[in-house]
């Protein structure tokens, strides 16, 4: 099969990132990039042999395309996404968030759907592998009947007061917390617990900080399971790391806690309390299932004895568990590489991402943009948001 060739618009930390790894990957040649600011496109298309473009029109003019990447900031994926269709790329990477507005999700989904084109939104901690297991414990009701959850992802308020140099206010004004990271939460809901689907929000925002942006989205979702799940993002926090993410669910049976990005005092890591109906034997195959998956986690039997200094709460009986301490992010661009899997597959399920669910298109996008945008109308109204009232 002969190489497919991509263009990349949009040069900053993601684009960059692209633009380097589908140049050293075999299925790819980067024949074309563009930037608002013409020296970094020139600066980037050196480095990878390609040609640069301070317009993406032009570019697409210039190359028939078969995969355009577009890594332009959180509210600029509209046009390009347009753009691209329009010249009849059939196939598009976009970064997430999908859209910051419904009516730009909307119609980036109606041209995808009218042009038979291909559209993967990059949410990238889906092939993660400790993301990988919590759906497969979550899928394999492994904690029981889930009921109640809660995710917390913050960033350093150095992210939206300095990360992208001069243009940092106008961009991080442009998005919010909502779009920037809880549209990585809501997307890891939506593909843990499927086919549950949020059916009402509701959020609460401030700004006392940052005026040009909200400091912090809070939100209770509502799923057709019975499913709450608290989500919270803030990016006005002074403290030692960039980011800092915790997830944890509690099920009839069981609770999972993923302390994906630990903060001060924290330690990273990872760990499934199991049902206990599961025998020793049943443990160690969900073990081995999670290895083929590419999450080496490992399987306990211990016998836990809750405490709190003087105050115990019994304890004593054998439990299950299935472990993993420490960092378990894997390789960043690892979605990328499943994406270019199924176009050449032609199939959303490609070898070796078989049994995680269909990778993340437009059909996501638009759903995660829906869901994003009723945290943001719920915390603006104080009422409760239903999804199909939108």
């Amino acid at each position: 099969m002969s190489k497919l060739r991509v263009g990349v618009i949009g040069l900053g930390i993601l684009g960059s990132q692209h633009t380097s790894y589908l140049h050293e990957h075999e299925a790819t040649q980067v024949v074309a990039v563009a930037d608002i600011r013409p020296d970094v496109a020139q600066r980037v298309a050196g480095q990878v042999g390609a040609q640069g473009y301070g317009d993406y029109q032009e570019m697409l003019r210039q190359h028939a395309l078969d995969l355009v990447v577009v890594a332009t900031p959180d509210p600029l994926h509209r046009e390009p996404v347009m753009a691209a269709l329009a010249a009849g790329v059939p196939n598009i990477l976009e970064e997430k968030p999908f859209a910051s507005t419904w009516e730009d999700a909307l119609d980036m989904y109606e041209a995808v759907e009218r042009r038979g084109a291909r559209l993967f939104v990059h949410f990238a901690n889906r092939a993660t592998p400790l993301d990988i297991a919590t759906r497969y414990v979550i899928q394999q009701g492994l904690l029981g009947r889930a009921v109640y959850g809660e995710a917390r992802l913050d960033d350093n308020i150095s992210v939206p007061t300095q990360m992208w140099g001069e243009r940092t206010r106008e961009w991080a004004g442009g998005s919010s917390t909502a779009h920037f990271l809880l549209s990585h939460v809501v997307d890891l809901l939506r593909w843990y617990f499927a086919p549950a689907e949020v059916k009402e929000v509701y959020a609460i925002s401030q700004r006392e900080v940052l005026w040009y942006t909200p400091d912090v989205y809070d939100a209770y979702l509502t799923f057709d399971s019975g499913l709450k799940v608290r989500v919270k993002a803030e990016w006005i926090r002074h403290m030692d790391e960039l980011v800092e993410f915790y997830l944890s669910f509690s099920g009839s049976e069981g609770t999972l806690i993923y302390n994906k990005r630990g903060g001060f005092g924290t330690e990273p890591g990872w760990r499934a309390n199991v049902s206990g109906r599961l025998s020793a034997e049943q443990l160690i195959q969900h073990q081995e299932a999670l290895l083929a998956r590419g999450a080496n986690v490992a399987a306990k039997l211990h016998r836990p004895t809750p405490t709190a200094g003087s105050l115990a709460a019994g304890g004593g009986q054998l439990a299950r568990a299935l472990e993993y301490r420490g960092l378990g992010y894997g390789e960043p661009m690892a979605l990328v590489n499943h994406c270019l899997a199924a176009i050449e597959q032609g199939t959303l399920e490609p070898e070796g991402w078989k049994g995680n669910g269909p990778l993340p298109t437009h059909v996501d996008g638009l759903r995660q943009t829906q869901i994003t945008m009723a945290i943001i109308r719920s915390a603006e109204s104080g009422r409760v948001v239903a999804l199909d009232s939108m």
